[in-house]
């Protein structure tokens, strides 16, 4: 068996973004969201108690989805998993980093280990982004970006995966919201689409879907 976590991030960027992510949480089609805590407002209250109730009750991990406006990384880190905890009464189960394509290079160069570091110190399960120096907490092979490839990719790779080892698969599922500035905005719907397929289409390569949180107790098991 081969062990895919399948992650949508953004989750606070948009209240339309937020209702596809939960959505697609209930139909057991994901297993972890990425919390960026910095534009969660009360307009968006009712979809994070959702969301906790859905982590209370599902195996999806919910984490810290970073975001850098300063090279003041480890201040910006503390803040906003402090935020986090406050937001969700837990601890994030995983972290990473927001829109990394096109940041500063030393946002990449420098921040990132600060993320590494976060995630060591507490035990959460690390984004592999390939550009910094691997740790037990992230998974052999990198994320492999879902939002970038057409379903035929999606499905050649789901067929390389090796027994036994757990694989990161990262999506920005939502509905078009004309009131958002993402750059991502039309293509998250057909993000959504793609998640379901890719679920779908796991049994075929003898895949099962995993979260952070079963990766953790993977490593910590040895």
């Amino acid at each position: 068996m081969k062990y895919l976590i399948v992650n949508a991030d953004d989750f606070g960027y948009s209240r339309v973004f937020n209702e596809k992510i939960l959505e697609l949480i209930e139909r057991g089609c994901i297993s972890g969201t990425s919390v960026m805590v910095k534009w969660i407002n009360d307009a968006q209250n009712t979809q994070v108690r959702r969301l906790v109730k859905l982590h209370q009750t599902k195996n999806v991990s919910v984490g810290l989805h970073v975001e850098f406006s300063s090279t003041l990384y480890g201040q910006e880190i503390d803040e906003q998993w402090q935020k986090f905890i406050i937001l969700f009464g837990f601890a994030p189960e995983h972290i990473d980093f927001h829109k990394y394509s096109g940041m500063p290079t030393e946002y990449l160069s420098d921040g990132y280990p600060v993320i590494t570091a976060f995630s060591k110190k507490f035990g959460v399960p690390c984004k592999n982004l390939g550009i910094t120096q691997k740790t037990e907490w992230m998974t052999e092979a990198e994320e492999f970006r879902g939002t970038q490839r057409a379903m035929e990719e999606i499905e050649a790779w789901l067929a390389t995966l090796k027994d036994h080892e757990y694989y990161h698969v990262t999506y920005h599922p939502g509905t078009f919201d004309p009131d958002s500035k993402s750059s991502l905005n039309k293509e998250r719907e057909i993000d959504a689409q793609k998640v379901i397929q890719l679920f779908g289409l796991l049994p075929k390569y003898g895949v099962e879907l995993a979260s952070s949180r079963d990766f953790a107790a993977h490593v910590r098991a040895g």
